[in-house]
């Protein structure tokens, strides 16, 4: 097709993909009508205008991908019409599922200085059992106030993208991500309800949409970089770092992932003299794959307003790892109600060989669907 021919028939198809804007109140359409409406205009006229529009029907025409209507008009013939390309991007558009349209809502905000865009689940569990507190860990600290099995869990998650505009691919990008968690025992007043244990996971990762048709859903492709701590000292310090690349599919109401890791290898630590606390450069944990794993499958389904959740991770060599399940409900807006069941190694950096069960209730801020 020719570069004028194709020019001509692109613009055509904007055009007619351009959604018409309808004012939500009449004084909202009478102020845009009079930037728009000719000198001579009367107020009557805009008005009766405005009234006009108000009464018809509200519609929410279909986002169309720019990139779709470029591609189609670069395919198509001279004697092809700009409906039928519209019309073609509009079944794509509305084949696009929730976790799409998800993503395209959250690159929409990323550049508002006012919104935090969520990562992992973000939820408050003001009350949570644990059947198998770890005192052992703190009691070898000197700290031999016993803990309460009931206390308070918590996860904030975050991400900013660290790229703007398409970099390989439509779509993709780069991210700096941070989730904290933190258990606090609030209801333990013998030792003033600390912060029992607080994890810190910065992170550094490129995320794309993959170019495979599956049904409905939509493949996503990540590969990443993190640290996770908890960013104590000498004999309660826990960390590692992990290389991962995850592969994820979403459909309407469901979606899965699969994050396989590689655990970035340490110095061990030098050896100290009896009774002296370890070394702090070296490696406090070089048994933490036997308990958490080598990979981590995740997955979420929504059933009309209730969401169940689900993460598993196991070392088959050792038969550790853990699993957790989650379900949410609707409260009021958008606060929604969390309870969260966990079974297994590894809940918290300073468990990661410390098998527990949990259940808790409270809050979720943020869905994963």
């Amino acid at each position: 097709m020719k570069q004028s021919t194709l020019s001509h028939l692109l613009g055509s198809v904007l055009l007619l993909a351009a959604p018409l804007s309808q004012a939500s109140t009449l004084d909202d359409c009478i102020t845009q009508e009079l930037t728009r409406a000719p000198a001579d205009a009367s107020m009557a006229s805009v008005k009766a205008r405005c009234q006009a529009l108000q009464q018809q029907p509200s519609q929410a025409p279909a986002k169309l991908d720019k990139a779709c209507l470029a591609k189609q008009a670069k395919n198509a013939a001279d004697t092809a019409l700009a409906g039928d390309l519209v019309s073609a991007c509009q079944q794509d558009s509305q084949s696009q599922n929730m976790f799409l349209e998800r993503m395209a809502a959250e690159r929409a905000t990323e550049n508002n200085p006012f919104v935090l865009t969520p990562h992992r689940l973000n939820y408050i569990l003001p009350y949570s059992y644990n059947n198998n507190p770890n005192q052992q860990v703190y009691s070898a600290n000197g700290e031999t106030v016993p803990l309460d099995n009931a206390e308070a869990k918590l996860q904030i998650s975050v991400k900013v993208p660290l790229s703007y505009g398409d970099l390989l691919t439509a779509n993709d990008a780069i991210y700096f991500g941070f989730t904290l968690k933190s258990f606090w025992q609030v209801y333990n007043n013998e030792i003033s309800a600390p912060f029992r244990e607080t994890n810190y996971r910065p992170e550094v990762f490129y995320q794309a949409p993959l170019p495979i048709k599956t049904g409905d859903g939509a493949w996503l492709g990540r590969i990443g970089l993190e640290h996770e701590s908890n960013g104590r000292a000498q004999y309660l310090s826990r960390s590692w770092n992990r290389a991962y690349v995850a592969l994820g599919y979403a459909a309407d109401n469901w979606m899965m992932a699969i994050q396989p890791w590689y655990r970035l290898p340490e110095d061990a630590k030098e050896e100290t003299p009896p009774g002296s606390p370890p070394a702090s450069k070296g490696d406090d944990n070089p048994d933490i794959e036997d308990y958490m794993g080598h990979f981590e499958l995740t997955g979420a389904y929504k059933y009309k307003k209730v969401e169940f959740t689900g993460m598993f991770r196991r070392n088959f060599s050792t038969s550790k790892g853990a699993h957790e399940i989650g379900m949410t409900f609707p409260l009021w807006g958008r606060l929604k109600g969390y309870a969260q069941y966990f079974d297994g190694y590894g809940e918290s950096m300073i468990d990661y060989n410390n098998k527990n069960q949990r259940i808790g209730i409270g809050f979720l801020l943020s869905d994963a669907l």
